[in-house]
């Protein structure tokens, strides 16, 4: 089959609705993420939230907490002062979450905890207006409609609040996802979903969702990782228990799963024989900013009109 054959396959799946749902593939992944994904990815997260002002006695509210990761970074800069709003979708994720970040706020009266199960979007529209100090996306503003999702941010966010985004790019594990694509192309079949994400192709696009959505860009920057797999095997192992491959297994056909995966091994070895190596690099963007400040009140002359301050 060509590509012509995907597209169509595709296009048929589009209309009938038929979308993949990454839950079940984090799931999968929760007891098994902060071996595989935290300790290769966790450091630039952090680093990303070090663009942002985490001070004791603000509310942070993080969508998509995944296993903690960030939240115990919150919390540790929250002093024991303060409030964290964290949502996941994944029951595994967020049970995981619970046992690292609930122990760190059982001695601190001052701290506000809460890990709800629930939907991102869903959740921050949930919250009054100008209540948060500080949001957070990590890896997941991808699942949702980013310029809308971003929109209700500014919204829940105070004046000279700040928001954090670290997200994968759209040509990370290009070499692996090449050779998906071309299972796929060979054999339409095997494709009984879509996988609908919006991966942004650089910083500047995850900027321009910012700006669309009133936030004022501060920090907008691409980055690279190589995963620690050099093995047709390793890489797939890397890709599933690290959650990057969500949606996968509601995506391809019940039963023939395994048989994607060798067919995609196979190419992967093939591409390790023809160069020599085999490098999968996790690309990525981290993009912060803040809600502009509210316009300073002018004082009313003589006559009721507003003059300017400052």
């Amino acid at each position: 089959m060509s590509r012509l054959g995907l597209a169509a396959r595709a296009l048929r799946l589009t209309l009938s609705r038929s979308h993949a749902d990454p839950t079940a593939d984090y799931d999968a992944a929760s007891s098994d993420y902060d071996t595989y994904f935290s300790p290769v990815m966790g450091g630039h997260s952090t680093a990303a939230l070090d663009e942002v002002p985490v001070a004791p006695g603000d509310t942070v509210v993080e969508l998509a907490c995944g296993t903690g990761h960030l939240t115990a970074e919150i919390v540790r800069r929250l002093d024991g002062h303060g409030a964290v709003l964290a949502v996941d979708k994944s029951l595994g994720m967020l049970e995981v979450a619970r046992r690292k970040v609930l122990p760190l706020v059982e001695a601190s009266p001052g701290l506000h905890v809460e890990m709800s199960d629930g939907d991102m979007e869903g959740f921050v529209r949930g919250l009054p207006s100008g209540s948060a100090d500080v949001v957070v996306v990590g890896w997941a503003i991808c699942y949702a409609k980013p310029a809308r999702l971003l929109a209700q941010v500014e919204r829940v966010l105070r004046p000279g609040g700040h928001v954090m985004v670290i997200e994968t790019r759209a040509d990370a594990h290009q070499a692996l996802t090449s050779r998906l694509e071309k299972v796929f192309a060979d054999d339409p079949s095997l494709l009984t979903g879509l996988i609908r994400v919006a991966l942004p192709k650089d910083a500047a696009v995850v900027a321009r969702w910012f700006t669309k959505a009133g936030l004022t860009v501060d920090v907008q920057r691409d980055g690279s990782q190589v995963i620690p797999a050099h093995t047709p095997a390793a890489v797939l192992e890397w890709v599933q228990r690290s959650g990057a491959a969500a949606g996968f297994k509601t995506a391809v056909d019940r039963g023939r799963e395994q048989l994607v995966l060798s067919r995609v091994e196979d190419g992967l070895a093939d591409l390790l024989r023809r160069e020599g190596r085999l490098d999968i690099e996790h690309t990525f963007v981290t993009v912060t900013g803040h809600k502009p400040a509210a316009p300073r009140q002018g004082r009313p002359d003589a006559r009721g009109e507003e003059v300017g301050v400052g």
